[in-house]
């Protein structure tokens, strides 16, 4: 992952405790990179956070859905921390390479949350930033930021990227994306499929929101059944991945049994989550 930012405030003081915030509000876990002086740019300690987020949202038997975003309308994440990264090497140390020791795990943590994963694109997403962003399951964006993954600007390698994005999209347009290093605004990420939707901003909030929400409404032993079942079975011939098997199985649910009666009821199903 890479970044386009290079300023720094040496003003800026931030506490390093809370560079990510976890809340859950009703069944929803809001992971949010917080780290706004430096555009939510992932230090070491962010990536270390962030996977500790999304490890408690998919243990947590309260949590039916994820969101991820970022603080303030500048980024959503503009990637690796670049500062870092030159303090790094200036002082002969090594950045993290990616699939090595624990740095290996957002990318996967977040993918194999078996809940559904929301990118709430509050701003630019760009390099390690477009790498989470690809790694939710939905991506909403707001109406005046961009997306993409510019790593062969600066010599890295957007390993998550350069596997992931092929497989979301028509390999030619994924490769022009890749070999470029453009970024792209929302509304054209949107007609090439790698965003579901655009919002404004003064509406992105509420929009985000109406969206879990409509998430939520339904069955969590269903919703972890399906992120379980495409996780697993991509890649695999149909006749296999239809024997696959994996996740709660809704049909010896009790949510099933609620689902079919608050149906003949005419209400609104409580969901048990069993």
């Amino acid at each position: 992952m890479s970044t386009e930012v290079t300023e720094n405030n040496p003003a800026e003081t931030p506490d390093h405790s809370d560079e990510v915030l976890y809340e859950v509000r009703g069944h929803a876990a809001w992971i949010t990179i917080n780290r706004p002086h430096r555009r939510n740019a992932m230090a070491r300690r962010t990536v270390q956070q962030l996977t500790e987020a999304f490890v408690e949202a998919g243990e947590d038997p309260d949590v039916y859905a994820v969101v991820i975003t970022g603080t303030g309308d500048k980024a959503f994440c503009a990637g690796g921390d670049m500062k870092e990264m030159d303090d790094l090497a200036r002082s002969g140390r090594q950045i993290h390479v990616p699939m090595t020791g624990t740095y290996r795990a957002l990318f996967e943590v977040m993918l194999e949350t078996y809940k559904p994963v929301i990118a709430a694109l509050n701003g630019h997403a760009i390099a390690g930033g477009c790498e989470i962003a690809l790694s939710a399951d939905v991506r909403i964006g707001v109406e005046g930021a961009t997306i993409g993954l510019t790593e062969a600007r600066r010599g890295m390698g957007a390993n998550l990227g350069s596997v992931l994005l092929p497989r979301l999209l028509p390999r030619a347009v994924a490769m022009d994306l890749l070999y470029t290093a453009r970024t792209i605004p929302m509304e054209e990420a949107k007609e090439i499929g790698l965003v579901n939707r655009v919002v404004p901003r003064e509406s992105f909030g509420a929009e985000v929101q109406k969206y879990v929400d409509e998430i939520l409404a339904n069955s969590p032993v269903t919703l972890r059944r399906y992120k379980e079942m495409a996780t697993k079975s991509w890649g695999l011939p149909l006749p296999s991945a239809l024997r696959l098997n994996v996740g709660p199985n809704p049909y010896l649910s009790e949510d099933r049994v609620e689902g079919v009666r608050a149906f003949l009821e005419k209400r609104a199903p409580e969901w048990k989550n069993r």
